[in-house]
Protein backbone atom coordinates (compact mmCIF):
# COMPACT_ATOMS: atom_id res chain seq x y z
CA UNK A 1 0.00 0.00 0.00
CA UNK A 2 1.58 3.35 -0.67
CA UNK A 3 2.68 5.64 1.93
CA UNK A 4 0.42 9.24 3.11
CA UNK A 5 2.36 11.84 4.68
CA UNK A 6 -0.43 14.26 6.26
CA UNK A 7 -0.44 17.06 8.66
CA UNK A 8 -3.71 18.20 10.86
CA UNK A 9 -4.48 21.50 11.71
CA UNK A 10 -3.49 23.66 8.50
CA UNK A 11 -2.62 27.72 8.53
CA UNK A 12 -5.71 29.80 9.69
CA UNK A 13 -8.73 31.06 7.29
CA UNK A 14 -6.61 34.16 6.83
CA UNK A 15 -3.37 32.34 5.93
CA UNK A 16 -4.78 30.09 3.79
CA UNK A 17 -2.99 31.21 0.62
CA UNK A 18 -1.24 29.45 -2.44
CA UNK A 19 2.10 30.43 -0.88
CA UNK A 20 1.28 28.66 2.40
CA UNK A 21 0.06 24.94 0.91
CA UNK A 22 3.24 25.13 -1.52
CA UNK A 23 5.36 25.56 2.10
CA UNK A 24 2.86 22.18 3.40
CA UNK A 25 4.01 20.37 0.24
CA UNK A 26 7.54 21.57 0.15
CA UNK A 27 7.74 19.71 3.43
CA UNK A 28 7.20 15.98 2.25
CA UNK A 29 3.68 16.28 3.12
CA UNK A 30 1.01 15.22 0.80
CA UNK A 31 -2.55 15.04 2.34
CA UNK A 32 -3.77 18.06 4.33
CA UNK A 33 -6.19 17.12 7.21
CA UNK A 34 -8.55 20.51 7.73
CA UNK A 35 -8.92 22.53 11.22
CA UNK A 36 -7.76 25.75 12.40
CA UNK A 37 -11.38 27.71 12.00
CA UNK A 38 -11.77 26.10 8.22
CA UNK A 39 -14.99 25.26 9.10
CA UNK A 40 -17.38 26.45 6.39
CA UNK A 41 -18.11 25.80 2.73
CA UNK A 42 -16.58 29.36 1.22
CA UNK A 43 -12.80 28.71 3.13
CA UNK A 44 -12.90 25.24 2.51
CA UNK A 45 -13.45 25.86 -1.16
CA UNK A 46 -10.28 28.24 -1.14
CA UNK A 47 -8.39 25.64 0.74
CA UNK A 48 -8.96 23.36 -2.04
CA UNK A 49 -8.06 25.43 -4.88
CA UNK A 50 -4.80 26.55 -3.51
CA UNK A 51 -4.09 22.67 -3.16
CA UNK A 52 -5.33 22.09 -6.40
CA UNK A 53 -2.45 24.88 -7.32
CA UNK A 54 0.58 23.05 -4.90
CA UNK A 55 -0.68 19.13 -6.22
CA UNK A 56 -1.56 18.49 -2.16
CA UNK A 57 -4.84 16.59 -1.20
CA UNK A 58 -7.90 17.51 1.23
CA UNK A 59 -9.27 15.65 3.46
CA UNK A 60 -12.20 17.22 4.95
CA UNK A 61 -12.25 17.21 8.18
CA UNK A 62 -14.12 20.45 9.85
CA UNK A 63 -17.50 21.13 8.01
CA UNK A 64 -20.00 21.41 10.52
CA UNK A 65 -22.76 19.74 8.93
CA UNK A 66 -20.80 16.20 9.03
CA UNK A 67 -20.05 17.06 12.92
CA UNK A 68 -24.27 17.58 13.35
CA UNK A 69 -24.87 14.69 10.95
CA UNK A 70 -22.73 11.66 12.64
CA UNK A 71 -23.25 12.77 16.38
CA UNK A 72 -26.76 14.33 16.75
CA UNK A 73 -28.85 13.10 14.33
CA UNK A 74 -29.92 9.83 12.88
CA UNK A 75 -32.27 9.96 9.59
CA UNK A 76 -31.92 6.85 8.36
CA UNK A 77 -29.62 5.16 5.79
CA UNK A 78 -31.34 6.49 2.89
CA UNK A 79 -31.11 10.56 4.02
CA UNK A 80 -27.40 9.99 5.27
CA UNK A 81 -26.54 9.08 2.08
CA UNK A 82 -28.31 12.36 0.91
CA UNK A 83 -26.98 14.32 3.15
CA UNK A 84 -23.19 12.94 2.61
CA UNK A 85 -23.92 13.74 -0.90
CA UNK A 86 -24.45 17.02 -0.86
CA UNK A 87 -21.83 17.56 0.91
CA UNK A 88 -19.23 16.23 -1.15
CA UNK A 89 -21.04 17.74 -4.32
CA UNK A 90 -19.73 21.16 -2.92
CA UNK A 91 -16.02 20.28 -3.03
CA UNK A 92 -15.78 17.24 -5.59
CA UNK A 93 -14.97 19.65 -8.45
CA UNK A 94 -11.70 20.06 -7.21
CA UNK A 95 -8.73 17.91 -8.25
CA UNK A 96 -7.23 17.95 -4.90
CA UNK A 97 -10.44 16.82 -2.87
CA UNK A 98 -9.80 13.47 -1.16
CA UNK A 99 -12.24 12.58 1.43
CA UNK A 100 -14.03 13.36 4.62
CA UNK A 101 -13.50 13.10 8.01
CA UNK A 102 -16.78 12.03 9.85
CA UNK A 103 -15.83 12.09 13.15
CA UNK A 104 -12.84 11.96 15.48
CA UNK A 105 -12.03 9.58 18.67
CA UNK A 106 -16.06 8.28 18.61
CA UNK A 107 -16.93 6.08 21.46
CA UNK A 108 -18.21 3.02 20.65
CA UNK A 109 -22.58 4.03 20.53
CA UNK A 110 -21.90 6.05 17.70
CA UNK A 111 -20.22 3.11 15.47
CA UNK A 112 -23.49 2.35 13.82
CA UNK A 113 -23.76 5.89 12.40
CA UNK A 114 -20.72 6.20 11.38
CA UNK A 115 -21.22 2.43 9.45
CA UNK A 116 -23.85 4.51 7.25
CA UNK A 117 -21.51 7.57 6.93
CA UNK A 118 -18.67 5.52 5.62
CA UNK A 119 -21.15 3.73 2.89
CA UNK A 120 -22.40 7.02 1.98
CA UNK A 121 -18.77 8.55 1.28
CA UNK A 122 -17.23 5.34 -0.19
CA UNK A 123 -20.55 5.22 -2.48
CA UNK A 124 -19.42 8.56 -4.03
CA UNK A 125 -15.65 6.93 -4.18
CA UNK A 126 -14.04 9.31 -1.82
CA UNK A 127 -12.17 8.70 1.43
CA UNK A 128 -14.13 8.20 4.57
CA UNK A 129 -12.10 8.76 7.38
CA UNK A 130 -12.43 8.45 11.41
CA UNK A 131 -9.84 8.80 13.99
CA UNK A 132 -9.98 6.36 16.79
CA UNK A 133 -9.36 7.41 20.88
CA UNK A 134 -5.90 5.83 22.20
CA UNK A 135 -6.38 3.03 24.76
CA UNK A 136 -6.44 4.57 27.94
CA UNK A 137 -9.88 6.07 26.97
CA UNK A 138 -11.98 3.13 26.09
CA UNK A 139 -11.56 0.28 28.43
CA UNK A 140 -10.51 -2.93 26.36
CA UNK A 141 -8.84 -1.78 23.44
CA UNK A 142 -9.08 -4.84 21.68
CA UNK A 143 -13.26 -4.53 21.88
CA UNK A 144 -13.30 -1.13 20.70
CA UNK A 145 -10.57 -1.26 17.76
CA UNK A 146 -12.54 -4.90 16.65
CA UNK A 147 -15.99 -3.42 17.11
CA UNK A 148 -14.71 -0.21 15.25
CA UNK A 149 -13.65 -2.50 12.24
CA UNK A 150 -16.05 -4.82 12.43
CA UNK A 151 -19.49 -2.20 12.49
CA UNK A 152 -17.95 0.70 10.37
CA UNK A 153 -15.87 -1.05 7.58
CA UNK A 154 -13.69 1.63 7.22
CA UNK A 155 -11.66 2.65 4.71
CA UNK A 156 -8.35 3.11 7.16
CA UNK A 157 -7.55 2.65 10.81
CA UNK A 158 -6.09 5.16 12.01
CA UNK A 159 -5.46 6.61 15.77
CA UNK A 160 -3.51 9.17 18.04
CA UNK A 161 -1.19 8.41 20.98
CA UNK A 162 1.19 10.83 21.78
CA UNK A 163 4.34 9.53 23.69
CA UNK A 164 6.67 12.20 25.03
CA UNK A 165 5.04 13.22 28.24
CA UNK A 166 6.24 16.17 30.62
CA UNK A 167 7.21 12.88 32.81
CA UNK A 168 8.76 10.62 30.38
CA UNK A 169 7.89 8.45 27.98
CA UNK A 170 4.56 6.88 27.59
CA UNK A 171 4.53 3.35 28.44
CA UNK A 172 1.27 2.10 26.55
CA UNK A 173 1.87 3.41 23.17
CA UNK A 174 3.39 0.23 21.25
CA UNK A 175 0.12 -1.73 23.00
CA UNK A 176 -1.96 0.70 21.17
CA UNK A 177 0.60 0.68 18.14
CA UNK A 178 0.41 -3.35 17.96
CA UNK A 179 -3.24 -3.25 18.08
CA UNK A 180 -4.42 -0.84 15.50
CA UNK A 181 -1.90 -2.63 13.57
CA UNK A 182 -3.66 -6.05 13.97
CA UNK A 183 -6.97 -5.22 13.34
CA UNK A 184 -5.92 -3.45 10.33
CA UNK A 185 -4.09 -6.28 9.40
CA UNK A 186 -6.74 -8.80 9.49
CA UNK A 187 -9.59 -6.78 7.39
CA UNK A 188 -7.14 -5.83 4.94
CA UNK A 189 -7.07 -2.26 5.81
CA UNK A 190 -4.15 0.17 6.08
CA UNK A 191 -2.96 1.63 9.38
CA UNK A 192 -2.42 5.59 10.04
CA UNK A 193 -1.23 7.25 13.28
CA UNK A 194 -0.29 10.64 14.40
CA UNK A 195 3.49 11.39 15.33
CA UNK A 196 3.46 14.26 18.03
CA UNK A 197 5.23 17.61 16.81
CA UNK A 198 4.90 19.68 19.91
CA UNK A 199 4.31 20.17 23.64
CA UNK A 200 0.90 20.68 25.29
CA UNK A 201 -1.02 20.11 28.64
CA UNK A 202 1.05 17.21 29.87
CA UNK A 203 3.37 16.40 27.20
CA UNK A 204 6.97 17.91 25.89
CA UNK A 205 8.62 18.54 22.95
CA UNK A 206 9.58 16.26 20.85
CA UNK A 207 13.32 16.34 20.16
CA UNK A 208 15.05 15.52 15.90
CA UNK A 209 15.41 12.06 17.72
CA UNK A 210 12.44 11.64 18.88
CA UNK A 211 10.31 12.67 15.17
CA UNK A 212 12.27 10.21 13.65
CA UNK A 213 11.70 7.62 16.31
CA UNK A 214 7.67 7.94 15.78
CA UNK A 215 7.89 7.50 11.92
CA UNK A 216 10.66 4.73 12.64
CA UNK A 217 8.47 2.45 14.84
CA UNK A 218 5.10 2.92 12.72
CA UNK A 219 6.87 1.76 9.50
CA UNK A 220 8.74 -0.80 11.50
CA UNK A 221 4.77 -2.03 12.32
CA UNK A 222 3.90 -1.37 8.87
CA UNK A 223 1.57 1.65 9.17
CA UNK A 224 1.36 3.34 5.67
CA UNK A 225 -0.40 6.86 7.23
CA UNK A 226 1.95 9.49 9.20
CA UNK A 227 0.34 11.94 10.36
CA UNK A 228 1.58 14.89 11.90
CA UNK A 229 -0.04 16.81 14.70
CA UNK A 230 0.16 19.87 14.65
CA UNK A 231 1.08 21.61 11.64
CA UNK A 232 0.13 25.02 12.62
CA UNK A 233 0.58 25.90 16.46
CA UNK A 234 -3.28 26.06 17.82
CA UNK A 235 -5.22 29.06 18.89
CA UNK A 236 -4.28 29.20 22.78
CA UNK A 237 -7.61 30.12 23.01
CA UNK A 238 -8.61 26.71 22.37
CA UNK A 239 -7.13 25.48 25.77
CA UNK A 240 -4.60 22.86 26.46
CA UNK A 241 -1.54 24.76 26.23
CA UNK A 242 -0.07 24.14 22.65
CA UNK A 243 3.40 25.33 22.50
CA UNK A 244 5.01 26.43 19.05
CA UNK A 245 4.11 22.98 15.99
CA UNK A 246 6.19 22.79 13.06
CA UNK A 247 5.39 26.24 12.40
CA UNK A 248 4.03 28.88 14.71
CA UNK A 249 2.37 32.47 14.32
CA UNK A 250 3.38 32.20 10.13
CA UNK A 251 7.04 31.29 10.89
CA UNK A 252 8.61 28.07 10.24
CA UNK A 253 10.14 26.35 13.71
CA UNK A 254 13.17 24.19 14.05
CA UNK A 255 10.99 21.24 13.74
CA UNK A 256 9.38 22.43 10.41
CA UNK A 257 13.36 21.84 8.65
CA UNK A 258 13.57 18.59 10.66
CA UNK A 259 10.29 17.38 9.29
CA UNK A 260 11.13 18.52 6.14
CA UNK A 261 14.16 16.70 5.83
CA UNK A 262 12.96 13.91 7.30
CA UNK A 263 10.29 13.23 4.87
CA UNK A 264 11.82 14.05 2.05
CA UNK A 265 15.46 12.22 2.50
CA UNK A 266 13.86 9.27 4.16
CA UNK A 267 9.96 8.74 4.75
CA UNK A 268 9.11 9.31 1.46
CA UNK A 269 12.05 7.19 -0.64
CA UNK A 270 11.79 4.54 1.65
CA UNK A 271 8.16 4.30 2.54
CA UNK A 272 7.81 4.11 -1.85
CA UNK A 273 10.29 1.02 -1.43
CA UNK A 274 8.78 -0.69 1.41
CA UNK A 275 5.16 -0.32 -0.54
CA UNK A 276 6.28 -2.45 -2.83
CA UNK A 277 6.91 -5.52 0.02
CA UNK A 278 4.23 -7.39 2.20
CA UNK A 279 4.58 -6.12 5.57
CA UNK A 280 4.69 -9.65 7.63
CA UNK A 281 5.78 -9.29 11.48
CA UNK A 282 6.84 -6.44 14.09
CA UNK A 283 8.93 -7.61 17.32
CA UNK A 284 11.41 -6.36 19.87
CA UNK A 285 14.73 -7.44 20.54
CA UNK A 286 16.33 -6.15 24.29
CA UNK A 287 13.25 -5.58 26.88
CA UNK A 288 9.96 -5.81 25.34
CA UNK A 289 7.38 -3.23 25.68
CA UNK A 290 4.11 -4.14 27.44
CA UNK A 291 1.83 -5.14 24.56
CA UNK A 292 4.59 -5.96 22.33
CA UNK A 293 5.91 -9.24 20.83
CA UNK A 294 9.52 -10.27 21.01
CA UNK A 295 11.88 -10.88 17.60
CA UNK A 296 11.20 -14.50 17.36
CA UNK A 297 13.28 -15.40 13.97
CA UNK A 298 16.84 -14.65 15.13
CA UNK A 299 17.71 -12.66 12.20
CA UNK A 300 18.85 -9.73 14.38
CA UNK A 301 20.44 -11.70 17.59
CA UNK A 302 21.72 -8.47 19.40
CA UNK A 303 20.77 -4.81 19.71
CA UNK A 304 17.73 -3.00 20.95
CA UNK A 305 15.47 -2.60 17.81
CA UNK A 306 12.00 -3.01 16.65
CA UNK A 307 12.25 -5.25 13.98
CA UNK A 308 9.68 -5.20 11.05
CA UNK A 309 9.70 -8.02 8.61
CA UNK A 310 8.88 -7.44 4.99
CA UNK A 311 8.42 -10.17 2.49
CA UNK A 312 11.09 -13.12 2.73
CA UNK A 313 14.50 -10.85 2.52
CA UNK A 314 14.08 -7.48 3.75
CA UNK A 315 13.69 -6.38 7.81
CA UNK A 316 13.31 -2.82 8.80
CA UNK A 317 15.18 -2.11 11.87
CA UNK A 318 14.47 0.58 14.35
CA UNK A 319 16.94 1.51 17.08
CA UNK A 320 13.62 0.90 20.22
CA UNK A 321 15.50 3.98 22.03
CA UNK A 322 15.07 7.52 21.19
CA UNK A 323 18.03 8.56 23.53
CA UNK A 324 20.77 6.47 22.60
CA UNK A 325 22.72 4.87 19.88
CA UNK A 326 22.54 0.70 20.03
CA UNK A 327 24.97 -1.46 18.14
CA UNK A 328 22.70 -3.88 15.97
CA UNK A 329 24.36 -7.74 14.46
CA UNK A 330 22.38 -9.48 12.27
CA UNK A 331 22.60 -13.22 11.99
CA UNK A 332 24.18 -12.65 8.67
CA UNK A 333 25.72 -9.76 6.52
CA UNK A 334 23.07 -7.63 4.36
CA UNK A 335 22.23 -4.91 2.13
CA UNK A 336 21.32 -1.52 3.18
CA UNK A 337 18.84 0.90 1.17
CA UNK A 338 20.08 3.91 0.72
CA UNK A 339 17.17 6.43 0.38
CA UNK A 340 19.40 8.96 -2.38
CA UNK A 341 19.85 6.37 -4.52
CA UNK A 342 16.82 3.93 -4.36
CA UNK A 343 19.65 1.13 -4.57
CA UNK A 344 21.16 -1.50 -1.82
CA UNK A 345 24.67 -1.11 -0.62
CA UNK A 346 26.59 -4.10 1.12
CA UNK A 347 26.86 -3.53 4.99
CA UNK A 348 28.38 -6.28 7.29
CA UNK A 349 26.41 -7.92 9.68
CA UNK A 350 26.62 -4.82 12.85
CA UNK A 351 26.12 -1.61 12.82
CA UNK A 352 25.25 1.91 14.78
CA UNK A 353 21.21 2.94 14.96
CA UNK A 354 21.42 7.14 16.02
CA UNK A 355 18.99 7.70 18.46
CA UNK A 356 15.67 6.92 16.71
CA UNK A 357 17.45 6.09 13.84
CA UNK A 358 16.20 3.08 11.25
CA UNK A 359 18.00 0.78 8.53
CA UNK A 360 15.96 -1.44 5.62
CA UNK A 361 18.12 -4.05 5.23
CA UNK A 362 18.06 -6.97 2.59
Amino acid sequence: MSLTIAAFWPPPPHETTVARYREIADAGIDLVITGNYLNDTVILRHALACADETGLGVLVASDPRVEVLMRDLDPGEEQTRALIGRVIDDYAGHPSFRGVSLMDEPLPERFPRLAAGVSAVRARGHLAYVNLFPSHVTGSYDSYVGGFVDTVRPDVVSFDRYPFLSTGEDEGYFADLAVIRAHARRAGLPAWMYVQTLAYDGHRTPTAAELAWQVNTALAYGYTGIQYFTYWTPDPARGEGFQPALVDGGQPTERYGIVRDLNTGWLRPVGEELARLPWRSAGHTGPVPRGAAPAADGAVPAGDVVVGRYGERHLFVCNARHDRPTEVTLARPAAAFDPATGSYEPIGATFVLAPGAARLVR
